[in-house]
């Protein structure tokens, strides 16, 4: 069961100060918006999501086949098989998940209020909340 708003934005901050504090980088498999959002989901709900994808592609196009493979057209349709989906951003919660576009493919990223928290190549940042295609409920 997922957690109460208070705990989910405490527990938020937190996430994305360990993540800083480890400078980590984008990498395909091992660290990308994808495993950055599961990440999160397993902390507001004891799941781990990543099992099946870790360590399994060694570039983006090659987690997009993959993805294709097992009957997902993107990231945001994966998501959709795990989490409840909010019907638009606008009733989204802190904590929730979004699916945006980026360059012409779905990225993932976590709500933070008026922001999304996103995982760049240059480490993490946000982007408007509006940019939010599809939201998901942890």
């Amino acid at each position: 069961m997922g957690m109460i708003a208070t705990e989910r934005a405490t527990d938020l901050l937190a996430y994305l100060r360990g993540i800083r504090a480890h400078g980590a980088h984008v990498r395909p498999s091992t660290f990308d918006c994808a495993f950055y959002a599961a990440g999160w989901v397993q902390i507001c709900t004891g799941k781990d999501l990543t099992a099946k994808w870790r360590a399994q592609y060694k570039s983006f196009d090659e987690g997009r086949a993959l993805l294709r493979e097992a009957g997902f057209p993107d990231l945001a349709d994966l998501a959709a098989a795990h989490l409840t989906e909010i019907s638009g951003w606008a009733q989204s919660q802190v904590g929730d998940i979004a699916a945006m576009t980026e360059d012409g493919h779905t990225a993932l990223g976590i709500i933070g209020g008026q922001q999304i928290h996103v995982l760049s190549l240059k480490g993490l940042d946000y982007v408007p909340l509006g940019r939010a295609i599809r939201v998901f409920r942890p």
